[in-house]
């Protein structure tokens, strides 16, 4: 029984290990021996039509800087057009906008009388391009110059039908936590980067900033929040390929506050899990392309807090064959703390970087769990409202 005990106890740390540690590394190995070419711009004798696609909602803190970022684009303006929807915002955001629309920009503003959510307003406003190459966006993402055509040149050189962003997180502030979501999110763009290498496919591109053929576009029905999954998943499906475009850099900021992180990270784990129910079939078969990707990449990480919870009462149970196991139970005992101790530091303006570290990793797989239950509620929301903006 002991050693059955301890193999269970292995196996259960090894799901986020092999997923946070060995599959990077193994796709790391397999990336360097592609070649990467790099973009040609100069070969593109004219550029197609290209429509920005974005919704908002009481974003005036950062609307203009955003316009801006897309109207300083080197793309050729004159095929380049910007449509926000308004989820009926409260505050400038609505006549900051406006502003661009009536100076004869590109801009067109679609103004909601009341709350109906980013996917209503995201497949109400696609319905409106007339463009074949597509933009999505967030507010709060800003574009280098070379964005729109480093996601353009894909779509046009590559045969991509889907092409994710080079989305760098930033914090004006460096407080909170936002020192551990930079980390992950840069560790996540370059695990996309080598998974597009080996696969030509990218489990997954970032909402703030991805392109996508009109074609390609799929409706995503209510309730399902991750929207850019769901898309990302419906374009695998139809042997499309998804690749990750390291030039088309482009900025977001982050947030700082472990719980307003926490609540996004629950809304993201839902999203998840309905995805994840609605297409099982791409997990098979588990051990090449897409299904192990899809497995090592994301599968595993979403269940990495059952893995942990049932680890700690296998070492519970493990302690009473190996005294010297009560170390290890001890130690997970700890960990419970961690996240209540990363809120506290936040609060106090105080950095400790390994608490930090391990409580962010702790609370967001609380986030998992919570949305796990969520998911398996019948949850329903599907209302939205952006978190907190840093700049």
């Amino acid at each position: 029984m002991a050693v059955f005990l301890v193999i269970v106890f292995a196996l259960c740390l090894l799901v986020p290990l092999f997923s946070y540690g060995i599959f990077p590394w193994l796709m790391k190995q397999k990336a360097r021996r592609v070649a990467y070419v790099k973009n040609d711009y100069a070969s593109v004798n004219d550029w197609p039509a290209v429509t920005v696609v974005f919704s908002v909602y009481n974003e005036e803190k950062v609307i203009r800087r955003k316009l801006e970022s897309i109207l300083n684009s080197d793309y050729p303006k004159e095929k380049l057009k910007i449509l926000i929807g308004s989820d009926h915002s409260t505050d400038a955001t609505n006549a900051i906008i406006r502003e661009y629309a009536d100076s004869g920009t590109s801009v067109r503003l679609i103004e909601k009388t009341g709350r109906s959510g980013k996917l209503k307003i995201i497949n109400e406003l696609v319905d409106l391009t007339t463009s074949e190459h597509l933009i999505f966006t967030d507010a709060n993402v800003f574009f280098e110059p070379l964005t729109i055509k480093a996601l353009v040149y894909n779509l046009l050189k590559k045969e991509a039908e889907m092409v994710c962003g080079n989305i760098k997180k930033f914090s004006p502030h460096n407080e909170g936590i936002s020192a551990q979501e930079i980390h992950y999110m840069n560790f996540e763009n370059q695990l996309k980067f080598h998974e597009s290498q080996v696969y030509g496919l990218v489990v997954g591109v970032e909402g703030g900033c991805y392109a996508i053929r009109k074609r390609s576009f799929v409706k995503v029905p209510d309730g399902f929040l991750m929207d850019d999954f769901f898309i990302t998943l419906d374009v695998i499906s139809k042997k499309g390929k998804v690749l990750f475009e390291p030039e088309a850099v482009c900025y977001e900021d982050v947030n700082d506050a472990p719980m307003i992180e926490f609540r996004r990270k629950v809304r993201i784990s839902l999203g998840n899990f309905r995805n994840l129910y609605y297409y099982q079939s791409l997990l098979v078969p588990p051990y090449k392309g897409f299904g192990f990707a899809f497995l090592s990449h994301k599968v595993l990480r979403w269940f990495t807090p059952f893995a942990l919870i049932i680890s700690f009462f296998m070492a519970v149970c493990i302690s009473f064959y190996y005294p010297w196991f009560f170390v290890v139970m001890l130690s997970y005992s700890l960990l419970v703390v961690l996240p209540l101790l990363t809120v506290y530091l936040e609060k106090v303006k105080v950095k400790l970087p390994l608490v930090n570290a391990l409580g962010h990793f702790i609370l967001m797989n609380a986030a998992l769990f919570v949305g796990f239950f969520r998911f398996i509620s019948s949850s329903n929301e599907s209302a939205w409202e952006p978190p907190k903006r840093n700049v």
